[in-house]
């Protein structure tokens, strides 16, 4: 991958914005950050303009994007999704499905699956984050209410013996 040095950039780091900040990258990895421009010459310069340079965004609640609705089960949703999410800086997501039949729920395991082995061009897969369908119906929100009912051990236990993709469940 080599060297990649961004400068003239406010760098936003966990403590403090540097203005006409640098950062510079290698191999993929942020390895050094600092004021002004970084003595470093042998390497693939960015001149940010002013602009923000920020860490890539983690969205860990997001139902699609660009056009795009995971529920709509098809590997294109998802990776149509995930490349939109990347334009705006999101490099790593978790899908996140709404309050639906077993079936629909499975398909979506399913399509998941098929979505995350393609390779990739837009914001990473971290797994999946389930929406319900064991909520309240007074705090249900958006969730249709047809598919809202109580947890049985059962059903949850079943659901999660389908994927080992699930890392979030709102319930």
């Amino acid at each position: 991958m080599g060297k990649t040095l961004i400068f003239n950039g406010k760098v936003i780091t966990p403590y403090r914005i540097i203005n006409n900040g640098s950062v510079l990258v290698e191999d993929g990895k942020i390895v050094q950050i600092g004021e002004g421009r970084l003595p470093i010459f042998e390497c693939m310069a960015i001149d940010a303009k002013g602009l923000y340079v920020s860490p890539g965004f983690i969205d860990i609640h997001t139902h699609g994007g660009g056009g795009h609705d995971f529920m709509d089960c098809t590997v294109e949703a998802y990776l149509g999704a995930a490349r939109e999410h990347a334009k705006h800086g999101t490099t790593a997501l978790v899908p996140t499905t709404v309050t639906s039949t077993k079936e629909s729920l499975k398909e979506t395991f399913e399509i998941y699956r098929k979505a995350k082995a393609v390779k990739n061009k837009g914001a990473v897969f971290l797994g999946l984050h389930l929406e319900g369908p064991y909520f309240s119906m007074e705090q249900r929100g958006a969730q249709d209410p047809r598919y809202i009912k109580n947890p049985e051990k059962e059903e949850y236990e079943e659901i999660l013996s389908w994927s080992d993709d699930v890392v979030r469940w709102s319930a």
